[in-house]
């Protein structure tokens, strides 16, 4: 089949294009998908730079990267699928619903409710939690088939185009993650940094949609127009304005949430943003590993600081019911052949897009 790998941990140009990699082959429980298009998400990047190696963590090699993986499922009479990229032990606390004892009978109703496996809420808290195409055993989406677990597969509901539904398996999920975590709500106000982001742009378009106060975070005239566009309230070029004299100017006494998936540059940033109790969602790391906090602001404001790694497959079904009950519209900025994958990349690195990248098979 016709894919892009690596054979070792590099620069972009470690990525190679072959029209004849082996065809995967499906294991038990396993399904093959055709993929159609598969999005591209600064974890691709982080995956094929090996970071997972400095926390001891090693792939097989040659790795297929990709984790928003659209396609369609030939042993499932064709039908349109998304692929829920998490994959975990299926045996822990966290991967069996009978045994987390603290669940409440609501939440207990709503793993009922959900469909197709969903019936636990903890499954990205398993230690052996990994993510399909990420810094795992599990190639991903830059090819034209996959083999996957069949209890990640999400039939598409007609409505939802590939495109669209493209977008939603890692930034969009993380991002309905962090909002849910910390209850982002109406009279809610948070900041978001990087508008034109994967992340960046999920967030202001869900969190708008939960009736929040969004202020983000550019670094150019287009790219503010492109917030505006999103639906961001208060706009912060980071260029040319201070972010956080800038957030005290729109809410003295700080906002409620800060999503931070830039890491070390910004840490003490968020931490100076935040009012008293305020919270700070960590999923991401593009700016480096090592950052330097605040302490003493950090707890005399008694700040709550959540890490998310992506989400569980119920939340992916209800993030998809809530995108096409509130017809929300991720932004495509570009869409690439497979052979066009180093370009793409590329391009994330650089920071020139402003919205989602895709692969289209």
């Amino acid at each position: 089949m016709k894919a892009v790998a690596f054979f070792e941990h590099g620069p972009v140009d470690v990525l190679q294009y072959h029209e004849d990699f082996p065809d995967p082959v499906a294991g038990k429980d396993e399904v093959i998908i055709d993929i159609k298009y598969c999005g591209i998400n600064h974890l691709d990047i982080w995956t094929r730079q090996g970071i997972g190696g400095a926390a001891g963590k090693k792939i097989r090699l040659p790795h297929i990267c990709g984790c928003d993986i659209v396609g369609t499922a030939p042993a499932i009479k064709g039908q349109r699928v998304m692929i829920y990229p998490g994959v975990s032990c299926g045996k822990c606390q966290y991967c069996t619903s009978s045994s987390n004892n603290n669940t409440t009978i609501t939440q207990r109703r709503r793993k009922n409710n959900n469909n197709n496996n969903c019936n636990n809420e903890h499954e990205n808290l398993c230690n052996q939690f990994a993510i399909i195409g990420g810094f795992s055993d599990y190639n991903g989406g830059y090819a034209e088939q996959v083999a996957v677990p069949e209890k990640n597969v999400i039939r598409l509901p007609s409505a939802l185009k590939d495109e669209a539904a493209a977008t939603l398996a890692v930034s969009y999920l993380t991002a309905w993650n962090m909002l849910q975590t910390n209850g982002v709500s109406r009279r809610k106000k948070i900041l978001v940094y990087g508008a034109s982001s994967g992340i960046g742009m999920a967030t202001i378009q869900l969190a708008e949609a939960l009736g929040a106060t969004v202020i983000t975070t550019v670094s150019s005239n287009s790219k503010q127009d492109f917030a505006k566009k999103l639906g961001a309230h208060y706009i912060i070029d980071r260029t040319r304005q201070d972010i956080a004299d800038e957030i005290k100017k729109i809410v003295p006494a700080g906002v409620d949430i800060v999503i931070d998936h830039v890491g070390a540059a910004t840490w003490a940033t968020s931490i100076a943003a935040l009012r008293q109790g305020g919270r700070m969602a960590v999923c991401g790391m593009t700016s480096g590993n090592e950052a330097t906090v605040p302490i003493r602001m950090f707890y005399t404001k008694q700040i709550v600081m959540v890490g998310s790694l992506l989400g569980t497959r119920a939340q992916l079904q209800e993030l998809i019911n809530f995108v096409m009950r509130k017809k929300i519209q991720p932004v495509i900025d570009s869409v690439f052949p497979l052979q066009g994958a180093k370009e793409a990349q590329k391009k994330m690195e650089a920071g020139m897009h402003t919205g989602k990248i895709l692969l289209k098979l």
